[in-house]
C-alpha cells in the first residue's frame, strides 16, 4: 500500500504550473524524450532544422517582417547545427576516441577512406 502524501489545492496546481514548462521543453528539445529519437541521427538532423526553419517563418509572420524570418531562420540554424556538430564530437569521441587522437596527433585530414585505401 503506498503511503506517500499527496499535496492538494493550490500546491498541487502552483507544482503543475511549474513542471508543464520544463516537461514541453524535455519533450521537444532532448533527444531522450523527443518523438525523432528513433530516427536515424541524420534524419532527424534535418527533421529537426526544417521544423526550426517552419518555426522561424511563424516567428517572422506574427511580427510582420521578411527580414525577421530571415535573421531568426539564420539563427536556428546556426545554434542547431552547433548543437549536432558538438553532440556529434563528444559520441564519436566516446564511442572511438583513437580515430579522434589519430585525426589531431598526425593532423590527417579525413578524405573518407579507411587505412588500407578503401571507402568506409
Amino acid at each position: 500500500m503506498n503511503n506517500s502524501v499527496k499535496p492538494i489545492g493550490m500546491v498541487t496546481t502552483i507544482s503543475f504550473l511549474l513542471s508543464t514548462p520544463k516537461n514541453l521543453w524535455n519533450s521537444v528539445m532532448t533527444i531522450e524524450n523527443s518523438p525523432l529519437r528513433k530516427l536515424d541521427p541524420i534524419v532527424a538532423h534535418m527533421v529537426f532544422q526544417s521544423l526550426a526553419f517552419v518555426w522561424s517563418g511563424i516567428f517572422a509572420a506574427m511580427m510582420g517582417s521578411i527580414i525577421a524570418f530571415g535573421i531568426s531562420a539564420a539563427f536556428h540554424i546556426l545554434l542547431i547545427s552547433g548543437i549536432v556538430i558538438t553532440a556529434t564530437v563528444f559520441d564519436q569521441s566516446s564511442k572511438n576516441p583513437q580515430s579522434i587522437n589519430r585525426m589531431v596527433k598526425n593532423g590527417v585530414k579525413y578524405n573518407g577512406r579507411a587505412e588500407t585505401g578503401e571507402h568506409e
